[in-house]
């Protein structure tokens, strides 16, 4: 092919309808993506929303996980709580502890150890009561068991009317119902009382 400024003018018409044919092109595929993907965005939008998990319950002011609380009272009780985990609901001034270990060492140096399934704390009162495989140990060596025990920070008291067992090295004693006071650890047994000496 013979260049010459007819040809040249033939290529150069030919090289701008390919150019305006290109950028024609690609504004069409532009908006044929634009549209396509607003009708994506705007379909996926319209789907219910899914709800999210509720992970505390709405009485719940505060949840923590792995429990370390440690206090001391005015009357030299010094308190000791580990636990699993911890809710605190302001409204009712309650601590609700999962799997509670909670140690009291009282003013004449004697350490009460309690455990459970579930615990709940008065922050007001320190009355506490703890429900689910409770077994409570003294110092001394005596070791208690029980399904439901309370606390009453004020008599320094812990009671029961569940069936209950007392064991140390030298008895195990059972009944229903049980009174421990731990200021002068005088221990009463309500009912139903079996004991056997070792």
């Amino acid at each position: 092919m013979i260049y010459n400024s007819k040809n040249r003018k033939r290529l150069k018409r030919l090289i701008t309808i390919g150019n305006k044919r290109i950028v024609i092109l690609a504004v069409l595929c532009f908006a044929v993506l634009s549209i396509v993907s607003g009708v994506i965005y705007k379909v996926s939008g319209n789907r219910p929303q899914k709800t999210l998990l509720k992970i505390m319950d709405s009485t719940v002011d505060l949840q923590v996980m792995n429990v370390h609380y440690t206090e001391a009272t005015d009357e030299g009780v010094k308190w000791e709580i580990k636990a699993d985990s911890a809710q605190y609901r302001k409204k009712e001034n309650l601590a609700v502890f999962k799997n509670p270990c909670i140690k009291l060492i009282m003013p004449n140096g004697r350490v009460y150890v309690m455990t459970g399934n579930e615990g709940f704390v008065h922050q007001d009162s320190k009355d506490m009561e703890i429900s689910g495989n409770i077994n409570l140990t003294s110092s001394n060596g005596d070791e208690f068991k029980t399904n439901h025990l309370s606390y009453s920070g004020i008599e320094k008291r812990c009671y029961t009317p569940a069936p209950v067992t007392m064991k140390n090295s030298r008895i195990q004693v059972d009944a229903k119902g049980m009174s421990l006071s731990l200021k002068d650890e005088q221990l009463t047994l309500l009912s139903g009382v079996r004991a056997v000496l070792n």
